[in-house]
């Protein structure tokens, strides 16, 4: 819909103040006014918003000044509370939020308004856990250009997975490494993946191995578990099968499902099935549908436990009601 459609529309619908001003707001220097008019105008007491609508409608009724620089993604929600009153989407958002969390997302919408970096940051978080990129991107991209990690990182993942913005692995590049060289973990793991993998650059895996060690002291697991891989298959250094060892159970005891879940395969390939059956736990006990198979497996066949077909059958159902078609199977036959 362009701008004169959108305008006939408000004005068919006799929003008359919308119709004249919506256009002509990104050019007033601190349109708070204009803002809570157009607002009060179109949303009446009555009226059903979709969930997410609704929380953007409270967030912005709720501003009472803006910085210049976040003007602009004030507006575009605006126009999209605006667009919804006048198009409603077929689709139904539904958020489940207390109203003490509403209340601290209105107070971050606030916050991230008037320039706070750390709440671009998490508002930008919190639109990204609704699944609505497209209104966190902008508030990623904001805190970047005024130098945070974080957000030079998760604009990173937005160019690497072409969501809400066009592929650029150029873009992803440059944006883990400038937050890798700000310290950001996350930041350098996904950085020394680009070297690894030799996306954008040319394949170095020494660089990356330096670079995984390095992400794998500030505690990534995924790290971790990379120079388990690599110290196993001799990427970027000599085969060195007890450092692997060492790399793969320090990821497991950080939380990595895939460490945990390979430890598990490994330990029960040498006959250790009390082993096996802790690091499978690990792995179930964080919500993993192929460490919940893996435990059933064990249950059903006696590995590292008696035998226990109902507690097999738990397992099974757990991993299956997450999509695994392996444990959908093996409850055929139980």
């Amino acid at each position: 819909m362009d701008k004169q459609e959108l305008q006939r529309e408000l004005l068919n619908k006799g929003f008359t103040y919308t119709a004249h001003n919506l256009q002509n707001i990104a050019f007033r220097n601190n349109p708070i006014v204009e803002i809570q008019q157009i607002l009060n105008e179109c949303i009446s007491p009555n009226i059903e918003l979709p969930d997410d609508i609704y929380m953007l409608y409270k967030q912005l009724h709720h501003v009472s000044s803006i910085q210049e620089e976040t003007k602009p993604m004030v507006i575009q929600d605006l126009r999209t509370i605006v667009m919804e009153i006048v198009m409603p989407s077929d689709e139904e958002s539904i958020i489940y939020m207390e109203d003490e969390e509403l209340d601290e997302a209105v107070s971050l919408y606030s916050e991230a308004a008037n320039g706070v970096q750390e709440a671009q940051v998490q508002l930008g978080h919190l639109y990204r856990l609704i699944e609505r990129n497209e209104w966190a991107f902008p508030w990623f991209n904001i805190a970047a250009q005024a130098g945070s990690p974080e957000a030079l990182y998760w604009l990173g993942n937005y160019y690497y997975m072409g969501k809400v913005v066009k592929k650029d692995l150029e873009k992803t590049f440059l944006c883990y490494k400038e937050a890798a060289e700000k310290g950001y973990p996350d930041a350098i793991n996904n950085y020394a993946d680009m070297y690894l993998r030799g996306e954008y650059v040319e394949k170095d895996n020494k660089r990356a191995l330096k670079l995984f060690k390095k992400a794998a002291e500030h505690g990534v697991p995924e790290a971790m578990y990379t120079l388990g891989y690599m110290y196993e298959n001799g990427v970027g250094t000599d085969i060195d099968l007890e450092q692997s060892k060492a790399w793969f159970t320090k990821s497991a005891l950080a939380g990595d499902v895939y460490a945990a879940n390979r430890l598990g395969h490994e330990a029960v390939e040498n006959g250790k099935g009390e082993e096996a059956i802790s690091w499978y736990i690990m792995a179930a006990e964080q919500g993993d549908s192929y460490g919940e198979f893996n435990l059933g497996l064990c249950y059903e066949n006696g590995i590292g436990t008696p035998m226990n077909i109902k507690k097999a059958r738990i397992w099974y159902q757990k991993a299956a009601l997450k999509g695994d078609e392996q444990a959908k199977e093996r409850l055929k036959g139980l």
